[in-house]
């Protein structure tokens, strides 16, 4: 077989640049520190790392989700133990307004106080976050929730959604709470139902919040007094129950005593008093009231005058029935408060997985990519000797011709 001087050549040119390109690879395997940097080195362990690196992207998501989780639901909190405080205040202010020593004028002063606080509650109540949404909107962050009207009253200009944040591969939390849920979903009364006097009432009777048994069925009623025409003035006063169908339900004629318990239906009460005859009080299932009414409304009756025993004892019937609504409202939001408790300790402890998911995947990618330096660098001595070795090759017989033994 012949062999041409420029085929020889060629051959050893060939095996030079082979042998430079094996130094490159090496070279910027050294630079990089991976031991795979393009596809085509591994291609099995490039889709590994693909696919680990998707998932170690996905959880550095996660934990920044978490932390702006954290920081809603941590101004949330906030605000609702500013709250909390603004009701513990009213309530005291209602029972210094409740003693018979107050005048008018006195528990006008408690009122303008009271109408402060409600302003206050409002404001928390209306609260926004860094992004400048407000916080009880539910899923309408741009849109002011409560408002007051001019007639009294507030209305809510939010829905009842909660935004959800990923935290984890298959989980979510919410990072609000609707107004509508934390303010306005607040039964009156004891939770079950509530009482009234009627308007008309003339005497002092003072009746209790009472409390509900397991056999109240949320039926409507009316505690009625009479009182038998007679010359004896010690004459008892009686009472009677019916329904709001005008079914009896306790008959005529029980005689009434004063802290004596009334029972009946699953409802339990007692009356502090003397009511006149043709008195009532009604007893009626609890509905919802938004908070800021409740107060708004409990203002007003105490910048009424009280000059009769009858609207001291009214006044006294609302007092009962205000702080059964404020407690009811304060016990909804130290509800929501130790929910938003739990989804912080529920993010700690996301927070701790996805730490460990991320150090184990950064592990398990360390190995399959990252260089062995002290392996590289003896393969990159190597390459270098070889690529030396043909340079010098090609030295020697880049010269040699046939002509030359001509």
């Amino acid at each position: 077989m012949r062999v041409s001087t420029n085929q020889f050549q060629q051959v050893a040119i060939n095996s030079m640049s082979d042998q430079q390109a094996k130094l490159s690879k090496v070279q910027q395997q050294v630079a990089t520190g991976q031991r795979i940097v393009k596809p085509s080195d591994d291609p099995v362990a490039a889709s590994k790392i693909v696919k680990m690196t998707d998932v170690i992207s996905n959880v550095e998501q996660f934990q920044h989700n978490i932390s702006t989780a954290r920081a809603k639901l941590s101004l949330e909190e906030g605000v609702l133990a500013n709250v909390v405080n603004v009701f513990h205040r009213l309530r005291e202010l209602t029972i210094q307004a409740n003693s018979d020593s107050q005048t008018s004028e006195t528990r006008g002063f408690i009122a303008e106080e009271m109408s402060q606080l409600l302003d206050e509650v409002v404001g928390l109540a209306n609260s926004t976050d860094s992004n400048g949404e407000y916080v009880f909107s539910g899923n309408k962050g741009r849109s002011k929730p409560f408002t007051e009207k001019s007639e009294g009253g507030f209305d809510y200009h939010g829905d009842d959604g909660q935004r959800f944040i990923s935290i984890g591969p298959r989980r979510q939390i919410a990072v609000n709470d609707s107004g509508s849920d934390v303010f306005r979903e607040i039964r009156d009364g004891n939770g079950k139902f509530n009482v009234f006097e009627s308007p008309d009432n003339k005497g002092d009777g003072i009746i209790d919040p009472g409390t509900a048994t397991a056999q109240y069925n949320g039926s409507t009623y009316a505690i009625i007094f009479d009182k038998r025409v007679s010359i004896d003035p010690n004459e008892p006063i009686t009472y009677s129950v019916v329904d709001d169908k005008g079914n009896t339900i306790v008959p005529p004629g029980q005689q009434y005593s004063e802290d004596s318990t009334i029972e009946f239906n699953g409802v339990e009460t007692f009356i502090r008093g003397k009511p006149a005859a043709g008195d009532y009080f009604v007893v009626r299932p609890s509905f919802h009231q938004d908070v800021f009414t409740t107060i708004q409304q409990y203002i007003v009756e105490l910048r009424h005058g009280q000059g009769t025993d009858a609207a001291h004892a009214m006044l006294h019937n609302h007092t009962n029935q205000f702080l059964n609504g404020l407690d009811q409202a304060l016990g909804r939001t130290l509800e929501v408060r130790a929910n938003i408790g739990a989804r912080l300790n529920a993010m700690d402890s996301q927070e701790n997985i996805n730490d460990a998911l991320r150090l184990q995947m950064k592990e398990i990618l360390s190995d399959v990519q990252d260089l062995d330096y002290g392996e590289a660098v003896s393969r990159l001595n190597l390459k270098l000797s070889g690529l030396e070795a043909s340079q010098k090759a090609f030295t020697r017989v880049q010269g040699i011709s046939l002509f030359n033994y001509l």
